[in-house]
């Protein structure tokens, strides 16, 4: 946080004076979540009306605070969604049907890959009903691969991604 060496003014409310504070209960949307801004992060606050006013200095220092906050909570929400799939099915039945590597889930169960918000994601809206979210994945994937099997195959590619004319 900068040294405050002048006093300034609260432009909201035009009385107050705008101060560095550390409190608790403030909370922001950090990607994807809303979380609560670690305590000992200093804001800008104005002493008579509250309000909140962010520099780009205070504004990396939020950030630094909140990417190990919102990493902390991926996890958390990892290993909720972990408890409920796995009392149903396999992890592998699961990396199966979303095209994952054998293993992947149990690396990121021990920590030595980090989950992405995607894969969270999808894993949550398995774990709502996972035989039935698994048949509709299964079955997305079965009726690409019928469409996709009767047809011609395309022509090579050449390297500019254009294809490349076939003799007639």
């Amino acid at each position: 946080m900068s040294q405050w060496t002048t006093v300034k003014r609260c432009r909201a409310c035009g009385i107050g004076r705008i101060c560095p504070v550390a409190r608790e209960g403030r909370r922001t949307r950090y990607r994807t979540m809303e979380l609560e801004i670690p305590s000992q992060v200093e804001i800008p606050t104005c002493d008579r009306c509250g309000a909140e006013w962010l520099d780009r200095q205070t504004a990396r220092a939020i950030d630094r605070a909140m990417e190990p906050v919102y990493r902390q909570t991926l996890r958390a929400v990892w290993g909720e969604v972990m408890r409920k799939l796995t009392a149903q099915t396999s992890m592998r039945k699961v990396e199966q049907a979303l095209g994952l590597s054998e293993g992947y889930l149990s690396k990121v169960a021990n920590g030595r890959s980090e989950p992405s918000v995607e894969l969270i994601s999808n894993l949550g809206l398995i774990a709502r009903d996972v035989k039935a979210r698994l048949r509709e994945i299964d079955g997305i994937w079965h009726r690409v691969a019928s469409r996709t099997a009767g047809s011609a195959r395309p022509a090579p590619r050449r390297g500019d991604g254009r294809r490349r004319p076939t003799a007639a």
